[in-house]
């Protein structure tokens, strides 16, 4: 054993060590980080939309040994700005039209700052009433925009992955009883990856799933669903769930919500529905009708840090019947005794698989007050109207043809040059070969990024519209360049 230290040897050991700045340093440093973000912001739209380096390139750039004398933060932030910063690309610019855009709002990204700042735990009552009851706020104003009950309950975590992982995990527990030996889960071909990832997590295998098939708007066939879920009970299985895209990523298509609610209450299937992207046109007119069922659904997943534009990391997961929530994950042990609270004074930490999580409410409450939901209602039909506005665009391009049309934020297309090989086989390889190389061209250029996709045989690109700093002439600007770079890209492959 080490033998005790002296108490006087100790006194003299401690040197009150701390890793506090003085304030006027903090002040300075903080007005520097603020003033570039603000400039960033300020420029964004001239700007490139950045660049990728290779792991050698970013090794040579960045690698050191732990570093064991202090430098100034100046010299530290400098070296962020100029060897980190330009390295990314940069998903909040007008022009990033690929995936699903991100692109906070400022009040957000300030209110983030206020959570690391103070440095909240927000996975118990004690310790957070005031942070708690903001989160319970905003799960109340998504419940009423979704038309979801009062009794439903829910919790924000890091996004669509884990909302959807935390879903599926009340799910299970609540029909199945943890017992996932004969369950069987029903899914869209459109379906996010990340569902099949929570669904491998939680001991769901690859023949327990079936992919139902898709109308020609990419929706599930709910024909299809009620026959096979007919099928799978003769056959003495157990239909656990079926999970409904409310904005898929390839195409944003909604499936038929209100005639899956229906198939789920008559088999007993617990309904799930993926709405990361798309739950948030609930908050307008057009969108609540588009998104007609979902009220229906035993959980929904929504994802504030895409089309409510707050910082990453923000999802959201409600479920119907909150005290579900609460039977799958609660756990007491005995250093939790003092924190114990009953369902009225949440502990958020009972809801979910985490213990320390942060304030991820604030930034969702702020901007909420700051902007007001009529305003933030106007930027998502803003959105709607863009996507409408590019689309028609497109349609009167001579060079390109829609795919699949308008649905929430996104629509396909793809470059179809004048002169096709005769063979109609040979003429939709090449159209393939040719819209893989124009998205790789329009990558490559960093003046715009979109995204390509599989949509059956044919290879076409995406176009997402989510960011509420894209304008009309953004929309332009992408279809010249999309134009010059296909043309370009055709004479390459002559």
């Amino acid at each position: 054993m080490t033998p005790e230290i002296p108490l006087e040897q100790l006194e003299a050991r401690i040197h009150d060590v701390s890793l506090d700045l003085d304030p006027e340093s903090m002040r300075r440093a903080g007005y520097r980080v603020v003033d570039w973000m603000v400039q960033r912001l300020a420029h964004l739209r001239e700007s490139t939309l950045g660049q990728e380096l290779s792991r050698e390139e970013t090794e040579k750039l960045l690698r050191e040994a732990l570093p064991e004398e202090p430098s100034n933060f100046d010299q530290v932030y400098d070296e962020y700005t100029r060897k980190v910063a330009p390295n990314v690309i940069q998903l909040d610019h007008p022009r990033f039209f690929a995936f699903v855009p991100s692109a906070p709002n400022f009040v957000s990204v300030l209110a983030d700052a206020l959570v690391a700042g103070t440095n909240v735990f927000a996975g118990t009552w004690l310790e957070s009433s005031g942070p708690s009851q903001v989160e319970l706020i905003v799960l109340d104003w998504f419940k009423q925009m979704l038309g979801l009950p009062a009794e439903a309950a829910g919790l924000l975590v890091s996004g669509g992955s884990v909302a959807n992982l935390t879903a599926l995990a009340v799910a299970r527990r609540a029909v199945l009883n943890d017992e996932t030996s004969d369950a069987v889960v029903y899914l869209s071909e459109q379906t996010h990856a990340s569902i099949d990832r929570g669904l491998r997590l939680l001991g769901i295998h690859l023949r327990q799933l079936r992919r139902i098939p898709t109308d020609p708007q990419f929706r599930l066939d709910t024909k299809k669903l009620a026959e096979r879920i007919g099928l799978d009970r003769k056959a003495g299985l157990r239909p656990w769930v079926v999970i409904a895209n409310a904005g898929t990523t390839n195409t944003g298509a909604i499936d038929p919500m209100r005639e899956i609610a229906e198939i789920a209450r008559e088999h007993s299937l617990w309904m799930h529905v993926d709405a990361a992207y798309g739950g948030f046109a609930a908050l307008t007119a057009r969108g609540r009708e588009l998104l007609a069922g979902i009220e229906r659904a035993d959980s929904v997943v929504l994802d504030p840090h895409k089309w409510f534009y707050c910082p990453f990391e923000a999802g959201c997961v409600i479920v119907r019947n909150g005290r579900l929530m609460r039977e799958t994950f609660r756990i007491l042990p005995e250093y939790m005794v003092d924190v114990a609270r009953e369902e009225r004074e949440v502990n958020f930490c009972d809801y979910g698989v985490q213990l320390t999580r942060s304030f991820r409410a604030l930034k969702v409450w702020m901007a909420v007050k700051t902007f007001g939901a009529r305003r933030l209602r106007e930027v998502i039909d803003q959105c709607l109207d863009l996507t409408a506005y590019a689309v028609r665009l497109f349609q009167n391009s001579p060079h390109l043809e829609i795919a699949t049309g308008p649905s929430l934020g996104i629509f396909t297309f793809r470059y179809v040059p004048k002169k096709l090989p005769d063979s109609g086989t040979e003429g939709e390889v090449y159209l393939n070969r040719l819209n893989e190389a124009l998205a790789a061209r329009i990558i490559a250029s960093r003046q715009l990024m979109l995204s390509s996709t599989r949509l059956g045989s044919c290879h076409v690109l995406r176009f997402c519209v989510l960011n509420h700093r894209t304008r009309k002439e953004d929309v332009r600007e992408a279809l010249r360049l999309i134009e010059q770079f296909g043309q370009e890209v055709e004479r390459s492959l002559a």
